[in-house]
């Protein structure tokens, strides 16, 4: 399949999707690593989370993380905010075939 990228001026990912994602990093260093776009009131804070500059849902009392890109990692419960200018995004791309076969570690 071939990939493309899409300028996020053009489109942003659904909320939550994690994508890869092209940017320049506070010095202006090219970056390219998987994160996630959060719409507004759509990433709750997590309880260990500082709310400092969190948005507030009053009709839910739920704390959300500002809209942006945030970093996603699989194992990693913390989602990092980006820093930086993300100028492109695309889907994750496909797994290879031979992972088709393998059952999941339980």
């Amino acid at each position: 399949m071939k990939m493309n990228w899409t300028k996020v001026e053009d489109a942003l990912p659904e909320s939550g999707v994690p994508v890869i994602i092209a940017s320049y990093n506070r010095v202006g260093r090219p970056l390219c690593l998987r994160a996630e776009y959060a719409a507004p009131m759509t990433l709750p804070v997590g309880s260990d989370c500082d709310v400092d500059g969190a948005d507030y849902d009053e009709s839910g009392d739920e704390y959300y993380c500002p809209e942006g890109w945030y970093e996603s990692n699989e194992y990693d419960e913390v989602l990092w905010r980006v820093e930086g200018t993300i100028t492109h995004w695309m889907p994750l791309p496909d797994w290879p075939a031979m992972y088709n076969s393998i059952k999941p570690v339980r």
